[in-house]
């Protein structure tokens, strides 16, 4: 699992506000995650994989690398 960490939080945010999405409820609908799973990536404490981060680029155009820069 990546660590929150390493995970760009503010990308996500960024993305979301710009779909309209102002809370962890409404990126939860967007993407089909349990909304529980969405507040420990918005609160720092989980950071999203594998089936999660397919969903987010599907959903928001955001790539792994984009998640999780390089120099994070």
């Amino acid at each position: 699992m990546p660590s929150p960490a390493c995970f760009d939080l503010k990308a996500l945010r960024r993305a979301a506000i710009d779909h309209g999405d102002t809370s962890a409820a409404a990126i939860a609908r967007r993407l089909g995650m349990p909304y529980g799973t969405v507040i420990r990536w918005t609160s720092g404490r989980a950071a999203p994989s594998g089936p999660a981060l397919a969903a987010i680029e599907r959903a928001y155009g955001l790539t792994p690398a984009q998640l999780y820069p390089a120099d994070a």
